[in-house]
């Protein structure tokens, strides 16, 4: 099956906004958001499927978040548009789906969770365990 334009305009739109050496951390943080909200709208809107792979990507791009690695969150994300000749020897494809991550309702409601969830460095002045 060969894939969408709409499907390949995506992938090119979020390899494009690599971000730049030396970029400011939220910036940063705002390109892993952006990129996991595009991936989630156009598996909703039927661009891209919601297959095991890509639940697999969005789960380990979602808990990356999480845990403030947002450069790793935004380049899991973009695996869940990788072609499938890409998929074979992604580290992401060994790990089961993650409970609760599922479906695009539940993985929506857990973006939404981590993005309400503070900084890190808001999380350290309050007194949590910074790595």
């Amino acid at each position: 099956m060969s894939d969408s334009p709409k499907l390949i305009a995506l992938r090119k739109s979020l390899a494009a906004a690599a971000p730049p050496e030396g970029l400011a951390p939220e910036e940063a943080k705002k390109l892993a958001h952006d990129a996991i909200r595009q991936i989630l709208a156009a598996i909703e809107s039927g661009v891209s499927p919601l297959g095991d792979w890509e639940r697999r990507c969005l789960a380990a791009a979602i808990t990356s978040l999480r845990g403030g690695k947002t450069n790793e969150a935004r380049s899991r994300a973009r695996q869940a548009l990788w072609p499938d000749e890409n998929r074979r020897n992604a580290a992401v494809s060994k790990f089961p789906p993650r409970p609760g991550m599922i479906t695009i309702d539940e993985l929506k409601r857990e973006f939404a969770a981590a993005l309400a969830m503070p900084g890190r460095g808001a999380r350290a002045a309050a007194g949590g365990k910074v790595d």
